[in-house]
């Protein structure tokens, strides 16, 4: 299949649900082109040589996500919760593999994979991981503390967000931007890692994708160099 900007990727991803994905290739027609590294211009040519077979692949994770009273999801970027339109923080109760980690008061929580480390999870304070490396995003929104740092969990784990039996307000989850969920007192959001990542086809590999990607996409860490000794 083939993908003609970030938004299409996200939705080709989110056609296939939780099974296998055939192998994506990714053309920039969009705004940001940060998952979309051929030019379409070389649509042509780009297409010959992938139905040849010489072309590298980046396996993208996903993260399926299961609302305990309703449906499943299956996302590229994040899981978000947050508080919606209410005016109260959340209070949200955070579980690993069972085992109670801290409780979300703030505007929400985002729970990412690592291609969406540089969507919404940036835009929080969340750090920027490569697509490659396995692990899901725990990142906090506008936390109400000033020690709440993100978090990174290894790639095995399930994650368990709870809404409490004594929430004051309703909290709502999205699932990469779309299918907007209410939440009420004592619903809970079970996230893991799902066995089915996307193959996306590579114009060059998947490290030298990625860093041209931050480095022209979100001109990161772009400054100008400072004057060598003697200069």
């Amino acid at each position: 299949m083939y993908g003609t900007g970030d938004g299409t990727v996200l939705w080709t991803c989110h056609i296939f649900g939780n099974q296998s994905v055939p192998p994506v290739v990714p053309f920039n027609l969009g705004s940001l082109g940060f998952l979309t590294p051929f030019d379409p211009g070389s649509a042509e040519e780009v297409l010959h040589h992938v139905m040849e077979g010489g072309f590298p692949i980046m396996l993208r994770h996903r993260l399926h996500c299961h609302i305990v009273r309703a449906a499943e999801w299956v996302v590229l970027n994040e899981v978000v919760i947050d508080r919606g339109i209410s005016s109260f923080l959340t209070n949200l109760e955070c579980y690993c593999d069972g085992t109670f980690v801290t409780h979300v008061q703030g505007d929400g929580l985002i729970v990412a994979t690592p291609t969406g480390s540089t969507a919404y999870n940036l835009a929080a304070g969340g750090s920027m991981v490569h697509p490659q490396v396995p692990g899901i995003l725990f990142t906090p929104i506008c936390p109400h503390s000033l020690s709440f740092r993100p978090l990174i969990f290894p790639d095995h784990v399930s994650l368990c967000v709870q809404v409490p039996a004594n929430s004051r307000a309703q909290m709502w989850c999205s699932f990469d931007g779309k299918d907007r969920q209410a939440l009420n007192a004592g619903d809970a959001v079970v996230i893991r890692m799902s066995a089915w990542p996307v193959p996306t086809v590579c114009s060059k590999d998947a490290s030298r994708d990625w860093f041209s990607g931050v480095r022209e996409g979100l001109h990161w860490n772009m400054r100008r160099l400072q004057a060598g000794a003697g200069q």
